[in-house]
This record gives structure tokens, sequence and C-alpha cells, in this order.
């Protein structure tokens, strides 16, 4: 079974940050993926609930949870902690070429007067949808020899994740086209081609 081909992926350009946020599902438990792949190069993107990362979804007040954003942000964004995200094999197959993160954790800040009103995306006084809601938008390309078989291993760095789910199209919205137990969310070379 083709994975790309089965999910109906579309080769799109490499870039190295997303110009629009993703608004994919929120679900917790649930890691969303979209994979694209042209030429030598694997994208993707992904969506999961902070719930999932942070334990929180609101403001991160206390200092514990900053403390707690600036250790969880560091495993999902620091070279050194990408390889216990994803799996290669062969392991030198692929390189990390460049990586996005958005959320609106990253951007919330208070001040000490209450009254001051956001100034836009980057001004964030207040984290969640109306619900109470937040993600985290995630973008990763790798650059790729010949790959045999990509596991998606988030599921070892955050244990609430339970299921990944795979969308077609490169895009985070229409449906599911497959769903999968986190632990054996692996993507095949062949599947690649």
């Amino acid at each position: 079974m083709k994975f790309l081909s089965k999910l109906a992926i579309l080769l799109l350009p490499v870039s190295v940050a997303t110009a629009v946020p993703i608004h994919g599902p929120h679900q917790h438990g649930t890691l969303a993926v979209a994979v694209t792949k042209e030429n030598s190069f694997l994208t993707f993107k992904m969506v999961i609930p902070s719930q999932d990362i942070l334990g929180f979804e609101g403001s991160p007040k206390l200092p514990s949870q900053k403390k707690t954003l600036n250790d969880q942000y560091a495993k999902l964004y620091q070279e050194n902690g990408i390889p216990k995200l994803f799996q290669f094999e062969p392991a030198n197959a692929c390189f990390p070429y460049s990586s996005n993160m958005e959320s609106d954790m990253l951007t919330y800040h208070e001040h000490d007067d209450a009254t001051v009103k956001s100034e836009g995306v980057d001004d964030t006084h207040k984290v969640g949808d109306e619900k109470g809601h937040s993600d985290f938008e995630l973008t990763y390309v790798f650059e790729c020899d010949p790959v045999e078989r990509v596991q998606i291993t988030f599921h070892k760095v955050f244990p609430s994740i339970r299921k990944v789910d795979f969308y077609g199209k490169g895009e985070l919205k229409g449906e599911v086209l497959l769903s999968i137990d986190a632990s054996k969310a692996i993507v095949s070379g062949e599947d690649l081609k």
C-alpha cells in the first residue's frame, strides 16, 4: 500500500516557514499529520493540543507553567530534540533542513497595566480560543537520501499522544484518511515514492 498515494498527497513546494497558521482539529491525545514529499525534501505539518505537550491549555501565568513551556519548547524545536520525535532508517538518511512552530503560548505575555490591548498575532494577552483550547502548529522539513522508513515517535516524548491522524493533500483539514495507534505511525520509503 503506497502511503502517499493512498492519502492522495500533492507535491507542494517546500518552504522554511508557514505563512498562514495551520488550523487543524483539536482532539486531545491525537497528533494530526500531513506529509508531503518533493524531490529530496520531506515535510511534516502537524497540530497537537497544548494539553498534550504542556499539561494545560490556558495562559501560562504561573512560574511552573512558564518553566514547562520552555522545557517542552526545547523538546519540539531544538535540533538535538528532533531525533527523539522522528526515527529514520537508515538513521543517517535524513537531516533537519528547517522547522517552524506557532502557538499563542509562545507570544503570550502580561503587562503591568491590565487595560493594555493586544496589538496583533505577536502580542498575545490571553491564550486559547473561546473554549479555552490552544494548539501547537509544527512544520518540520528534512532533506533525505532514499529513506527506508520513518517512524513518528512523538508519543515517546509526549506520552499522552495515543493516536496519529493522517490527512491528505498536505493539509490538516478535511477527512482523516488514516488513523493509527501512535506507536505504529510508520511511513515506509516505498510509501514515499
